[in-house]
């Protein structure tokens, strides 16, 4: 059951453009995982809502943070668990070159 319904497409194509504008709280993202360490994991990128913005330096928990980067919180629709077997997340602090916005459906 999802905890969390996609917005409407005009709601979306009113959020800012640019890569610093293009997420924002409230967007339904896709969290697209690290698979390098894991290759043949069967978990799928989980989705979410982005409910809090992080900060711009720090780490993420999918991803390493290089430099000065925005990170978001997100909560997932269904809990998470890591390629690596953690779990289960309810959220996540996430970088944003990690994030898609989720398909319409």
């Amino acid at each position: 059951m999802a905890l969390f319904k996609r917005r409407p497409a005009d709601a979306q194509a009113a959020a800012p453009t640019g890569a610093a504008g293009a997420f924002g709280v409230g967007m339904q993202v896709v969290v697209r995982l690290d698979r390098s360490r894991y290759p043949d994991s069967m978990v799928e990128d989980p989705i979410g809502v982005i409910t809090a913005p992080g900060e711009l330096v720090g780490s993420a928990l999918y991803a390493p943070v290089v430099g000065k980067e925005a990170v978001w919180v997100v909560h997932f629709e269904e809990p998470f668990y890591g390629l690596d077997g953690s779990g289960p997340h309810e959220s996540a602090r996430v970088s944003q070159r990690s994030l898609e916005a989720a398909p319409e459906s």
